[in-house]
């Protein structure tokens, strides 16, 4: 089957073939072809497991929807020829209500996916990053809660995991060699509602951590030789947000790619941007780690979620 849709200014669209998922989740993956994992994730947003087809597989994933900070309210848009307003509901007299707040989650959403094209394109990356980190405004991002969740390494090392070689539009998909979760040892926790709902629950120095990665191409051998490179660390999260080497990883393997793409190393730590969609790291030579977001969670607990949890 195929999903799309559109919401406000920003038109945002997702395409391509999807595999099933829990309800609550939109999709995020895609099967694209015989050579692409299907993507098993739990009723909390962490992953269950995936199911390869061949030797070659691949994750498909596409742009993560915006997230308004204030639920429930028409998004607006105004026709740059005619000047009209218009809502979801048709043509309006005038902007609506917090549409200054709108203004300010598309920019940023539009400001993080304009690094993600830039990876794709390899083009004025580190200009793009640094933008993101003047203004980051996180102060403790090892221990904000969004780091926790699914992420795809679009950028290790420096180096494009994606094998995609041109920017992606709203409803293209974007195809890695593997995920990262990071998720609480003991299970998700959520902090009190506030006015825009109820999210995870900031982070503690010391608390227990998981790292884990899904690896398409992972099997009994050695890491030196590539043919074991699925990572399960646990880790302590630490204010001082300083980077820690995890180890190799299954990466990008096709024609000419080198080592730092085929078996590039992981890494935590060192976080210099994080928002609901995007995470970047330093490597100690400053090279860039990018992360996109896969997960759900940023836009807060669901229905389910507060049925679980015991939310009120």
């Amino acid at each position: 089957s195929s999903s799309s849709s559109s919401r406000g200014a920003n038109r945002i669209n997702r395409g391509g073939t999807t595999i099933p998922l829990p309800q609550l989740f939109q999709p995020l993956y895609s099967t694209k072809e015989s050579n692409t994992n299907t993507i098993d994730i739990n009723n909390d947003g962490t992953l269950i497991s995936t199911t390869t087809n061949n030797n070659n597989n691949r994750v498909s994933i596409s742009k993560p929807p915006i997230h308004w900070t204030v639920p429930n309210f028409k998004v607006g848009y105004q026709d740059p020829i005619t000047g009209q307003w218009f809502d979801e509901d048709g043509p309006r007299n005038g902007p609506p209500q917090n549409y200054w707040r709108q203004s300010v989650d598309e920019r940023e959403y539009n400001d993080d996916m304009s690094v993600v094209d830039a990876v794709l394109s390899s083009f004025d990356i580190e200009s793009k990053v640094q933008h993101l980190e003047h203004r980051c405004s996180v102060r403790r991002p090892s221990l904000s809660r969004k780091m926790l969740g699914v992420w795809a390494p679009i950028m290790l090392g420096g180096d494009c995991m994606a094998y995609n070689d041109r920017p992606s539009d709203d409803g293209r998909m974007i195809e890695i060699p593997f995920l990262v979760e990071i998720r609480r040892s003991q299970g998700r926790r959520f902090g009190p509602k506030n006015h825009y709902g109820i999210f995870d629950l900031k982070l503690q120095s010391g608390e227990d951590l998981a790292v884990v990665t899904t690896n398409t191409n992972t099997g009994e051998g050695d890491d030196d030789d590539g043919s074991s490179m699925m990572i399960s660390a646990k880790i302590k999260a630490d204010e001082k947000n300083e980077p820690m080497d995890l180890g190799k990883v299954m990466g990008r393997e096709e024609g000419g790619a080198d080592a730092d793409t085929a078996h590039p190393r992981l890494q935590f730590g060192g976080i210099t941007y994080l928002s609901d969609y995007a995470m970047v790291q330093r490597r100690p030579d400053g090279a860039i780690d990018f992360f996109l977001r896969v997960d759900r969670n940023y836009l807060g607990a669901t229905k389910e979620d507060k049925a679980r949890y015991h939310l009120v």
